[in-house]
């Protein structure tokens, strides 16, 4: 029987807690704005309403705005009528006792305000309550439906952003799938729904052809064709269903952080993108030879230690990622964590639990990779210019040259990369050809003005070693005229 138990500091007010002494309505948003069991159960002893009546039960009073807004006057009360929209009430319209209701979401006593921290509701632990029933094998059987959606989000960008940056706006369960109204977005609305948080990506994806070019082979999927039907090449052997604009790329759940291993062109090794120049400004500042040669080193050493692991291809590469975070010479400098998060360098594969899984690359569906090459370059040779121009600037620095001029010239370049990666959702060239000239203007300005402060310093040490050097020659000649005389 579904009662309550008025709990007020350590006094229990209700003769109904002479038999129901383990029910508790401690933190209880029912017992805080004054109500107690009868408000919920009548003066009679009435039995607990069915699964079925449990919505209509709690919507009583969350239905009736004259009632909610004796408590707050902006209350919903539209909860029971999006409920009955969504595939929970649906179901449980047509009897399905295994669906979820309200107290399986807001418990059933102590029942907390979703701005509580320890509420199930609250958003970090909207999911875990979720996966209550979603993560269960037995229960999720009958509607052939998946259980490892906790799993997944729970290694995404969105939940690292939740849990990790203790930002309460990443997006959970009921952000994308409606809480009491609970429906799985549709192919059509995937983009309006990631479109919420990603404007101007979901903005590009629609006016680029790509979008076009989807519905038109949806058509044909829809239809009962299959990836063989058009394609003979590996292409044959794809499974699609169908295309779903932000998910096909980036997935559902499993939304990792996107990086440049998405575009699927990758050199041998991740170490270029920042320190092997690559594209037309490769040649027009040198790297410091100091620097150029302790990278070799550097990167030769990880080769070999990579080649006794018996790591070859995106197994080394994803190894290599790892270890790029780790060494000595990143670890902790600031400057290295902002530009390897701005220039998105990422593992080719994810793991949740034991599961390992290759993340979607553009090469996973188009053969030639015409564009993917393109958009590889285009990237790369504005991300090694960067980065050298940033170590120039940093060794200038660091000696205690002004370099105000270059750090400008670097965060223009930098603001261009994270549009240049924004404009992968044209799926044309034209605009990313465009923003990468812009980067690399920047990136040029920033590479002269830091090697202008770096050859200062030169100028000032050795004007430094010629001063010593003659206040040196002045004291030995003083103290041989002072032993002479």
């Amino acid at each position: 029987m579904i009662v309550a138990a008025l709990l007020l500091s350590t006094v229990i007010t209700t003769p109904c807690a002479n038999c129901h002494d383990t029910i508790s309505l401690k933190d209880d948003v029912h017992a805080e704005v004054g109500l107690s069991c009868k408000d919920c159960h009548g003066n009679e002893h009435a039995p607990k309403p069915k699964r079925s009546e449990i919505p209509e039960f709690c919507g009583r009073c969350h239905s009736s705005a004259d009632y909610m807004k004796r408590f707050n006057p902006a209350a919903r009360v539209d909860e029971v009528a999006e409920y009955r929209t969504s595939v929970h009430g649906q179901r449980l319209a047509q009897g399905d006792q295994n669906v979820a209701t309200c107290v399986d979401c807001h418990s059933v006593h102590g029942i907390r305000r979703k701005t509580n921290p320890d509420a199930p509701v609250y958003a970090t632990h909207v999911a875990e309550t979720c996966s209550r029933c979603h993560s269960d094998a037995k229960k999720m059987a009958p509607y052939g439906i998946a259980t490892d959606q906790f799993a997944r989000w729970r290694i995404s960008v969105h939940a690292k952003a939740m849990f990790e940056k203790d930002d309460l706006s990443a997006p959970t369960c009921n952000d994308c799938h409606g809480n009491h109204g609970a429906t799985p977005p549709g192919v059509k609305s995937v983009s309006f729904v990631c479109g919420n948080c990603h404007g101007r990506e979901a903005e590009l994806f629609r006016a680029s052809k790509k979008a076009g070019g989807w519905a038109q082979h949806n058509e044909l999927l829809g239809s009962g064709g299959k990836c063989g039907d058009c394609h003979d090449d590996a292409r044959a052997k794809l499974t699609m269903t169908q295309f779903s604009d932000c998910v096909t790329c980036h997935e559902n759940h499993a939304v990792v952080r996107p990086s440049v291993a998405m575009i699927g062109v990758l050199p041998d090794v991740p170490c270029a993108f920042c320190h092997e120049g690559a594209g037309a400004l490769a040649t027009l500042v040198a790297e410091p030879a100091k620097k150029a040669s302790h990278y070799r080193e550097m990167r030769d050493a990880l080769l070999a230690a990579a080649a006794q692991q018996h790591l070859t291809g995106d197994a080394r590469f994803d190894w290599l990622v790892d270890q790029a975070q780790s060494l000595p010479t990143h670890r902790n400098r600031p400057e290295f964590a902002r530009l390897f998060e701005k220039f998105r360098i990422g593992k080719t594969h994810y793991a949740f639990g034991k599961v390992k899984v290759a993340i979607r690359r553009c090469g996973d569906c188009h053969i030639s990779g015409d564009f993917a090459k393109s958009y590889s370059d285009a990237t790369r040779s504005l991300t090694s210019m960067i980065a050298r121009a940033e170590r120039i600037q940093l060794a200038a620095h660091r000696g205690g040259v002004e370099t105000r001029n270059a750090r400008a010239e670097l965060d223009g370049a930098i603001d261009n990369q994270i549009e240049l990666e924004t404009l992968v959702h044209t799926f044309g060239t034209t605009e990313v050809q465009k923003k990468q000239t812009e980067g690399l203007g920047h990136a040029r300005a920033a590479l002269l003005s830091a090697q202008k402060s770096l050859d200062e310093l030169g100028y000032r040490r050795r004007g430094l070693f010629v001063a010593l050097g003659i206040i040196m020659a002045v004291l030995v000649a003083l103290a041989m005229k002072i032993r002479s005389g």
